[in-house]
C-alpha cells in the first residue's frame, strides 16, 4: 500500500467511487507544514511557502490505484508526485506521497 496526503479532488468520495471504484477511508488527518494550498479554475495545487500550512488526510492506495490518481493528477504533465514528511494529529511525522504543482521552466 502507498500512503498519499489528500488535500483536493481525492478526498471526494464521488471522485473515488469513479477513479477506485471504492471509497477509501481516512488512515489519519495531516498537516503539510510550509505550504500553500492554492486554486485555479477549481483545481487545487501546493506550493512551497514559509510559515504557512495545508491540512488534508491520509488515504492508502494500492499499486494499481496509485497509477490511476498519478492519471488524475496529470502527472508528470501538471503536478509530479514527491514523497514529503507530514504532521499527524497525534504530533509524529510521516514521510508520504503528496501531489505537488509541477515548476514552470
Amino acid at each position: 500500500m502507498h500512503l498519499l496526503f489528500a488535500y483536493g479532488s481525492l478526498l471526494d468520495p464521488v471522485i473515488q467511487e469513479k477513479l477506485f471504484k471504492r471509497t477509501l477511508t481516512s488512515e489519519a488527518k495531516a498537516i503539510l507544514l510550509n505550504w500553500e494550498k492554492y486554486t485555479h479554475e477549481e483545481y487545487p495545487y501546493i506550493l512551497p511557502k514559509q510559515g504557512s500550512q495545508v491540512h488534508g488526510e491520509i488515504i492508502a492506495l494500492e499499486d494499481k490505484e496509485l497509477a490511476i490518481a498519478d492519471q488524475w493528477e496529470e502527472v508528470p504533465r501538471v503536478y509530479q508526485r514527491e514523497k514529503l514528511e507530514v504532521k499527524l494529529t497525534d504530533g509524529s511525522q510521516l514521510k508520504v506521497w503528496v501531489y505537488i504543482k509541477k515548476p514552470r521552466n
